[in-house]
């Protein structure tokens, strides 16, 4: 059985395909892929979430006649610019207590390529989010897109969370609690992501 739980490939991966179906069948297993498929992944489900939002929001504002988002086109840039940010920064502080917790992380581009793994079944929410958000134009199934994109984020950090206690099946060694590892992540997750929305709130204002 426990031969069956750790059973992903040790190999990396010969196409960025086989990387996200083995991600989808053992999201926590050991499964190695080429330096660039995390920022990919995470970069394109960005973009077709705000996609999806930029139409939608367009869309509300022409029925409404609200011309305060004239500058869609702007606020759409920096939505995906500060999204990308915060998952990077999500991602820089699983680090840090994973690295607490086991004494090494395998370096910056693999650890992506681990936070994008665990949260792998965000391709298919992004895609459920982006047709829902779509069809809401003229079926008024904005409600469901919006949960959805609820639980893209959700998601992501429930993924960067499980890493900061849950080691490479097979590859690495608890040095300290994870429950500390836990917290240290917890608290710079909080004060990064204040400082981060006020200045959010200050880029949606000035445009």
């Amino acid at each position: 059985m426990k031969d069956e739980v750790q059973a992903p490939q040790e190999e990396t991966p010969n196409t960025y395909w086989r990387w996200l179906v083995e991600s989808w069948r053992y999201p926590l297993g050991h499964n190695l892929g080429e330096k660039w498929y995390g920022v990919v992944t995470l970069l394109g489900e960005d973009i077709v979430l705000f996609i999806g939002l930029a139409i939608t929001s367009n869309y509300i504002a022409n029925m409404f006649d609200i011309t305060l988002i004239h500058h869609a086109s702007g606020f759409t840039f920096w939505a995906i610019v500060i999204l990308f940010c915060i998952q990077i920064i999500t991602i820089l502080c699983s680090m840090v207590g994973h690295l607490f917790v086991f004494g090494s992380t395998g370096g910056f581009w693999q650890y992506v390529n681990k936070v994008a793994q665990v949260t792998n079944w965000n391709f298919w929410i992004v895609i459920c989010a982006f047709f829902f958000l779509i069809l809401s134009l003229s079926s008024g199934l904005l409600g469901f897109g919006e949960a959805l994109v609820w639980i893209f984020y959700a998601l992501f950090s429930l993924g960067s969370f499980l890493l900061v206690v849950c080691p490479d099946p097979g590859t690495e060694k608890m040095i300290h609690d994870p429950f500390w590892g836990a917290v240290i992540y917890l608290v710079m997750i909080i004060v990064i992501y204040a400082i981060i929305s006020g200045l959010a709130f200050s880029i949606m204002i000035n445009l």
